[in-house]
């Protein structure tokens, strides 16, 4: 499994651009894509969605060929169904961002699409290290074909937002609603409210 380049060299240098500050959950996106997977389920790529403010991600399976109106239809699926519309949009230039139906849908709901900077890809870092350790993941759980990672974004997502960050000391999941959800094993002991221990990769 593995992420294409998708910066291309002879786009001209351009300026770094500050990022917006993010002030609440959901307010301050960025999105990428993580391509060339195994088809699965009839999907071959990933929506990556992570709010800056609380770190949460959302992982979308997609169709290689998603058009910008499909894909417009998962984001309103799986994320303005329960976090709202955010404000900002970071994303890396990616020709599915730049058609005219996704800019104008965008427009004409009050949010605005920002794009990462030419030859500066830490604009958009933070989703990154995040694909990073969602492909990490599903490499140690998918069969020896690599056909099943599909069915398993789900757990993958979970599993990710449950994990306490050592630069908030608190998981996603407290960050974006609030407190930590009840899983099978505090269902077992009994819930405490603790997150699990604190993870130094995000």
């Amino acid at each position: 499994m593995c992420q294409q380049d998708k910066v291309e060299q002879q786009q001209p240098r351009g300026l770094l651009e500050p990022l917006p500050i993010a002030k609440r959950p959901w307010d301050n996106v960025t999105m990428d894509f993580i391509i060339g997977l195994p088809k699965s389920e009839d999907s071959a790529s990933i929506i990556v969605v992570v709010d800056r403010f609380s770190k949460y991600a959302t992982f979308i399976a997609t169709p290689t060929d998603c058009t910008a109106e499909e894909m417009t239809r998962l984001f309103l699926k799986h994320v303005v169904k329960y976090w709202g519309l955010p404000k900002f949009i970071i994303n890396d230039r990616n020709p599915r961002f730049t058609g005219k139906f996704w800019m104008e849908l965008f427009k004409l709901m009050g949010s605005e699409l920002h794009f990462s900077t030419s030859f500066h890809p830490q604009t958009d870092g933070q989703t990154e290290r995040v694909n990073a350790l969602l492909e990490l993941y599903l490499r140690h759980f998918v069969s020896a074909n690599q056909k099943d990672w599909a069915k398993l974004l789900d757990i993958a997502q979970f599993s990710y937002n449950l994990q306490r960050s050592e630069a908030t000391n608190k998981s996603p999941f407290e960050l974006a609603t609030g407190q930590q959800p009840i899983t099978p094993h505090t269902l077992t002991i009994g819930y405490t409210g603790r997150s699990p221990a604190p993870s130094s990769t995000f």
